[in-house]
């Protein structure tokens, strides 16, 4: 039986499914498809891209590869195209702008054109378990959205979910909880060698979920402070890879009321009736309220080094480098890539992507 992987929450979740795919080779995973909905550091424009965004795409009878030499028609940046130079399985294209119905379709023609017939649906966090309903839930659109697509199909879907808690929305005692409600099962521990093939991603890619879940597997155990300041708890559980009935998890989630959708604007408007906002509305609010990007210089340096102190006083072991970014306003592609270079040539005990650490006595830092 072979598979199509689906990365529920986008660009990131691709690189713990193409990790999956080597742990759990019983998946046979043929493909991987994905989001590409990059944050504004990345990406400048609100909301998932389209196919009609891109350059340099590949039709596959329905569904669209992303080659590593595609690139946005327009402003911004995806990470989809150098994510496909790093990981072996071809990258497809979620395009939800046909809504769940279009998005169904996509998936279909996604198994035919790979000789697939199932589907893993691989999240990074726990958040595509949650009810909607939780008031530190912010950003369930793309976890519902894949999962009621997926049930379309008529298909049969998998659920995996690791990392639970990483994404800093549901913690990880409610992710817990929640597998529990629907009897997961623990089907597997991930560990350092599942990632050993795609370490050099943390030198570019932005994603902390996912990161965190790869120093996690690698041993890291500690305090991580993320994206505006929440701090995430690495624990044992953060590799635990957990199977999750489908059925009963797209009955009792978001993606049951946006089943039916053919828009992509159809989906934000349910969203809207359920919660009050969808995850869009935040980014475009966010958008509104941006600075402009910081060029970094070496003057930050010291600046992030007297952060890093207090950050250690107050107990945390690690700054995610998206946290890093944001602290001095390296918060475009240019910028953050300056960071970077700089971070590598003065701080390079501290400087371990995709985490700035704070402290030196975690070994695998």
């Amino acid at each position: 039986m072979t598979a199509v992987a689906i990365a529920a929450g986008g660009g990131g979740d691709a690189i713990t499914a193409s990790a999956l795919a080597g742990a759990l080779p019983e998946l046979d995973i043929a493909a991987v498809m994905s989001w590409s909905w990059d944050r504004l550091m990345m990406d400048p424009t609100p909301g998932p891209r389209t196919a009609a965004d891109f350059v340099g795409l590949v039709d596959r009878g329905g569904v669209c590869e992303v080659p590593q030499t595609a690139r946005l028609s327009g402003p911004g940046r995806s990470t989809l195209p150098q994510l496909a130079r790093h990981i072996p399985q071809p990258l497809l294209l979620i395009d939800a702008s046909g809504g769940v119905v279009g998005l169904a379709d996509q998936m279909r023609a996604a198994a035919g054109a790979f000789g697939a017939d199932r589907l893993v649906i691989v999240d990074v966090g726990g958040d595509i378990v949650a009810k909607g309903d939780e008031g530190n839930l912010r950003s369930p659109l793309a976890d519902a959205v894949t999962l009621a697509a997926a049930m379309r199909t008529e298909l049969p879907v998998r659920v995996l979910v690791a990392g639970t808690g990483l994404d800093g929305e549901l913690t990880s005692d409610e992710v817990i909880a929640r597998l529990a409600f629907f009897d997961a099962k623990l089907c597997r521990h991930l560990r350092g060698a599942d990632y050993s093939a795609l370490q050099e991603i943390w030198a570019w890619h932005p994603s902390e979920a996912n990161g965190l879940l790869a120093v996690a597997a690698a041993g890291f155990r500690g305090r991580a402070e993320t994206q505006r300041g929440a701090v995430i708890e690495v624990t044992d559980a953060a590799v635990d890879v957990h199977d999750v009935p489908a059925d009963a998890l797209a009955r009792s989630t978001l993606a049951a009321a946006i089943s039916e959708t053919k828009r992509f604007a159809d989906i934000e408007h349910v969203l809207r009736r359920c919660r009050g906002y969808s995850d869009v509305d935040v980014e475009r609010d966010k958008l509104a309220r941006r600075d402009a990007a910081r060029v970094p210089t070496v003057g930050p340096v010291a600046e992030i080094d007297r952060y890093a102190v207090k950050a250690a006083e107050r107990g945390i072991d690690a700054l995610t480098v998206r946290r890093v970014s944001e602290l001095i306003g390296a918060i475009d592609p240019d910028s953050a890539a300056a960071l970077r270079r700089i971070l590598e040539r003065r701080r390079l005990s501290n400087f371990r992507p995709p985490l700035y650490t704070c402290r030196v006595w975690n070994p695998i830092l």
